[in-house]
């Protein structure tokens, strides 16, 4: 009689913790998946600062089983590169992150990429032209790039390339001007001291 009753309590047990484990794969599955926001529609807003929504985790690639760099509070600002689908290109502490774009107070229009998607339609076979000359080609036109002159918010250093384990070529003070060639997703293009740098954008009053 015992031993019925122990082998009943124990498949009992055994079926109550199978329950509760796929309660609980479920429950964190949905918040594994609550950062992702895979959408038809991006929308078009310029690289600028952005006010954070709610606290969000902040991953080096656009997917939720990527590593997180950090944390992002409600209220914190950071700074928008573009938008690409539901996640959201940033600059976060001096490295390219990816957070979920609906988290994020993101000005700009919005484009709704489905509408746009025609029906597919097979080509009408076409008779093989012989092959044409081609032309030489000829080279593309370089635009110069317009200088000012902008002044560092804070110490920052100027690094040879657009990355913080680059080389670096000097150091910026709080104050100090430099020569500011353009911005490239939050990394500044500087002359300094007759050489090109890169410093990051936020560190800079760029107007």
């Amino acid at each position: 009689m015992n031993n019925v009753l122990n082998n009943k309590t124990t498949k009992m047990v055994a079926a109550a913790g199978l329950a509760l484990t796929l309660a609980f794969t479920t429950v964190a599955a949905g918040a594994f998946t609550a950062e992702a926001a895979t959408q038809t529609t991006y929308y078009t807003a310029k690289p600028q600062m952005v006010t954070v929504k709610s606290a969000v985790n902040v991953r080096a690639g656009e997917n939720t089983g990527s590593k997180v760099l950090g944390t992002l509070k409600k209220g914190e600002k950071v700074y928008f590169v573009k938008d690409d689908y539901g996640w959201s290109k940033v600059t976060y502490k001096g490295k390219t992150g990816y957070v979920g774009t609906r988290f994020l107070n993101v000005p700009g229009k919005q484009v709704d990429t489905a509408k746009k998607v025609a029906p597919a339609v097979k080509p009408a076979p076409t008779k093989v032209a012989p092959k044409a000359k081609v032309a030489p080609k000829t080279a593309p036109v370089v635009k110069k790039a317009t200088t000012k002159t902008v002044t560092a918010k804070s110490t920052v250093y100027v690094r040879a390339g657009q990355s913080k384990t680059s080389k670096i070529l000097g150091t910026l003070k709080k104050g100090e001007k430099v020569t500011f060639v353009e911005d490239n997703y939050g990394w500044s293009k500087v002359i300094y001291k007759g050489q090109t740098g890169y410093v990051g954008t936020q560190f800079l009053n760029v107007k």
